[in-house]
């Protein structure tokens, strides 16, 4: 199904839509991968009788096609989730997905169209760690850039996840909400936060989006599951259960309309009754939105529905991984009830800003903030330097990097191959990139174009180690000193080759030997950073830098 096209229009409360005619259906799940071409058709027409034409003029104000067929809403839901420290596409390949320059210019264009936004977030807009291997030295500087960001957005509440509890909500709430109201940070059952995190983390944020006449009330839980995942940090929980209608008795003192929760947890494949934001719906039917986890990668393309006995319904959407998309729920009011219309926008480069504006486009400069920050606080010659794993081969043995002209004297074949693939001028393409630029002084960039970042002996800067730079030889093979200094020697061989095919290598071999090498590859080029790599990247690519030894000298 596609995952852009707009849900389906739910009834008022009290009327049943010809969509929910099937008898006993309590919980229709419309969601990607449920269906075939049949349940696609009857989705489609079910859509199309709910969407209307619009005028030419609303069109020409840059809404996406899907929602140029809306009528206009009353308001626009907006809802992120899962961000884990994505700020931008690395730009390394394309067309990357999401970042919050897109997502900024996508709630522009709602917003210029004249329909007011509440914007939600979930949490874990914090990363899990750094890329590659290295530490998450630069996760709560980027959890700072992300919160500024959302408020350039007006975000009216912000949750907190995993990925905030695993940096420490001490470190994570000083860096941002202790000094800064907005956007309100809500969390009703972190049972710690009056005693530890007072006028940083809320139970409740109402609010009315300029251009509305609708109240909206947001609350927040972590779910069982999750609370036992952050067991060990230094969030402290009540049962959800709990919190919940004290949440709800706050929002109703202070007339919230529209109520949605940001639940903590995953509905799970499964997608049944014991699924914990399904049962959070079923027992507080009040809220009409709840804004889950999502274990997938990518999100479904319609939200799963829950119909209560009394009518009434309510929308569970799941956003995905990095929030490469915004789910968009348009609400309509209507003798106080709401119907509601949905589509899940993908952060494309269609959302890029304009070429010659970037200096009107407030999160473009945000991100050369943040790239001039990590220059000017030294966050290269800050990343620890690990211990190769080389190391314990042999107890006196010291290896290291040496940079891949040494490597020339001997595999000179190899070294040609390097030097005439995009390898050899990966530290280049930081130095040139721009908005931002400064990549070259980002260790989270720096570790995939440079040899040996994060290790001993390994990558530092141009300046103190300038023959590291770009990918080399060592950055697939290893530390090279030794090697260097007893080519014959057959424990670095092993070392530095572990991927060399063995003499009457079977079939089997052969390709558990070169998944072997393509996760390697990966730990660079993964989905993200290498879009195309899905698309059997490891096949295509090997043969433009592969690099035997010749016959002659073998």
């Amino acid at each position: 199904m596609n995952p852009s096209a707009p849900a389906a229009t739910q009834p008022p409360s009290g009327s049943v839509h010809p969509i929910f005619k099937l008898a006993g259906l309590i919980v229709l799940l419309v969601a990607s991968g449920m269906g075939g071409t049949c349940l696609a058709r009857w989705m489609r027409s079910a859509t199309e009788e709910n969407q209307v034409e619009v005028e030419s003029s609303q069109a020409a104000k840059g809404l996406p096609a899907a929602l140029a067929r809306w009528k206009k809403p009353d308001l626009v839901l907006a809802l992120t989730a899962q961000q884990y420290g994505y700020l931008l596409p690395c730009g390394c390949s394309r067309p990357q997905v999401g970042g919050l320059e897109r997502r900024f210019n996508y709630l522009a264009a709602l917003k210029d169209a004249g329909w007011p936004i509440a914007a939600v977030d979930l949490g874990d807009i914090a990363q899990k760690q750094g890329p590659a291997g290295l530490t998450n030295l630069q996760g709560l500087v980027k959890y700072r850039y992300s919160m500024e960001a959302l408020k350039l957005m007006n975000y009216g509440a912000v949750s907190l996840g995993q990925t905030e509890a695993n940096l420490s909500l001490f470190k994570i709430l000083g860096e941002y909400a202790l000094n800064n109201p907005e956007p309100r940070v809500v969390l009703a059952n972190l049972r710690n936060k009056e005693s530890e995190f007072p006028e940083q983390v809320f139970d409740t944020s109402v609010f009315q989006p300029k251009g509305s006449s609708i109240r909206v009330g947001v609350t927040a839980v972590t779910g069982p599951t999750a609370a036992e995942a952050m067991k060990d940090s230094s969030a402290k929980f009540e049962p959800s259960r709990e919190a919940i209608p004290r949440a709800l008795a706050a929002l109703r003192k202070e007339k919230a309309e529209l109520l949605v929760l940001l639940y903590q947890g995953s509905i799970g494949r499964a997608a049944n009754d014991q699924s914990e934001p399904i049962a959070a719906a079923k027992a507080f039917p009040d809220f009409q939105v709840i804004l889950c986890e999502c274990d997938e990668d990518e999100p479904p393309g319609q939200p799963l529905v829950v119909k209560h006995a009394d009518g009434r319904t309510t929308q569970i959407v799941r956003m995905g991984h990095k929030a490469k998309y915004v789910g968009t729920m348009g609400v309509y009011k209507a003798d106080g009830s709401f119907t509601f219309t949905y589509h899940l926008e993908d952060l494309g480069e269609q959302w890029l800003t304009a070429e010659g504006k970037e200096k009107e486009q407030p999160v473009v400069e945000l991100m050369e903030r943040y790239a001039r920050e990590l220059d000017r606080g030294q966050f290269l010659s800050k990343t620890p330097q690990a211990t190769h794993s080389f190391s314990a081969a042999q107890s006196d043995s010291k290896p290291r990097f040496v940079g891949s002209e040494k490597c020339k004297r001997c595999h000179e074949s190899a070294y040609k191959v390097w030097q005439e693939s995009p390898h050899s001028h990966a530290w280049q393409t930081l130095a040139d990139a721009k908005k931002p630029g400064l990549r070259h002084r980002d260790p989270e960039c720096i570790v995939c174009h440079t040899v040996g970042f994060g290790f001993q002996s390994g990558f530092v800067d141009e300046t103190k180690t300038p023959f590291l730079k770009n990918v080399g030889c060592e950055s697939c093979h290893g530390p090279s000193s030794e090697h260097l200094n007893s080519p014959d020697d057959p424990v670095w061989h092993r070392l530095m080759n572990p991927w060399k095919a063995k003499p009457g290598e079977s079939a089997a071999e052969s390709k558990s030997r070169t998944q072997r090498m393509d996760q390697f590859c990966q730990k660079c080029h993964d989905m993200d950073n290498d879009v195309t790599w899905s698309n059997q990247g490891f096949t295509r690519k090997w043969p433009k830098i592969a690099h035997p030894t010749p016959k002659e000298n073998r």
